[in-house]
């Protein structure tokens, strides 16, 4: 016997069934979730000033060294 399940969809952070034109069970989850967002967008901010740091180092050494 199958049961028919009403239209939905599941929240994003904690995967709990919601209505589906809604994106979060609850105002706890969409903190969770931009908080989330934000400490990985501040991460690959660090990782990309890193990269270009280290290339501009390299850079430099290279062309005052002679390479």
């Amino acid at each position: 016997m199958t049961d028919i399940l009403p239209d939905h969809s599941h929240c994003i952070m904690c995967d709990e069934p919601i209505p589906e034109d809604e994106e979060f069970c609850s105002d706890k989850c969409k903190e969770e979730y931009h908080y989330k967002v934000k400490k990985e967008a501040r991460r690959m901010n660090y990782f990309y000033i890193t990269a270009i740091v280290v290339v501009l180092l390299i850079s430099l050494t290279v062309y005052f060294l002679g390479g």
